[in-house]
């Protein structure tokens, strides 16, 4: 087993492995472990308040992993605690149909868009191992990134645009386009007052501003 040591101050595991370290939020296996408890009706596998940000906790939650491992639920989709169930049914779709999608990420309790354009265009896969989660496939790739699907705002049908989920509190950008004075950069994308973007012509300018409300326009247009 991998050591593990416990950073208090960040709320989060750190996991030697071997050749590098990675991190599990205190949260996030707490809300794993429960949730493959519920999952499997097994409530020796959930957290206690004396299991949080301890070591005994981080074992707890490998035991869940193991446990959904050598469950017939392996074989399915798995997806991070907090996700709409009616996101997870058209994530489902969208990968058994090869349907290429544009995805929005954000807060889902306020739906702001965090205006992602890298990772966020692509088919919906699925990992290996004992938790098969969705990963977003680029075109010409094989292989792809975890989606954060408690984050989805809204996913996108890239053929026609039509929006096949969008979350409750998900709202469209607030953006505008404003000359910048800057010579090189003549014109900037703002979200309210703030700068999040500045382009060299305005018609870049635009495609940015479009595929950020959602617009199924390739992020090479602006990039």
């Amino acid at each position: 087993m991998n050591k593990v040591t416990i950073n208090a101050a960040q709320q989060h595991y750190v996991i030697d492995c071997g050749e590098g370290y990675t991190c599990l939020g205190f949260a996030n296996a707490r809300d794993h472990a429960n949730q493959i408890a519920c999952r499997l009706r097994r409530a020796d596998l959930a957290f206690t308040d004396e299991d949080y940000a301890t070591l005994t906790g981080y074992e707890k939650y490998g035991r869940a992993v193991q446990a959904w491992g050598q469950s017939p639920l392996t074989r399915t989709t798995y997806f991070d605690p907090g996700t709409d169930a009616k996101a997870g049914k058209v994530l489902e779709s969208c990968r058994t149909r090869e349907r290429k999608v544009r995805l929005i990420l954000g807060d889902a309790s306020t739906g702001e868009p965090w205006l992602e354009e890298h990772d966020v265009v692509g088919r919906i896969g699925r990992s290996a191992g004992s938790l098969k989660i969705p990963l977003l496939i680029e075109p010409g790739e094989h292989g792809g990134c975890a989606i954060l699907c408690a984050c989805l705002l809204a996913i996108v049908d890239w053929e026609s645009g039509d929006f096949l989920y969008r979350h409750a509190a998900y709202r469209e950008a607030d953006l505008s386009i404003k000359p910048s004075g800057d010579a090189d950069r003549s014109w900037n994308v703002l979200r309210r007052e703030e700068v999040v973007a500045s382009f060299r012509d305005i018609g870049k300018a635009g495609a940015y501003l479009a595929f950020m409300r959602g617009a199924t326009i390739e992020p090479r247009v602006f990039q």
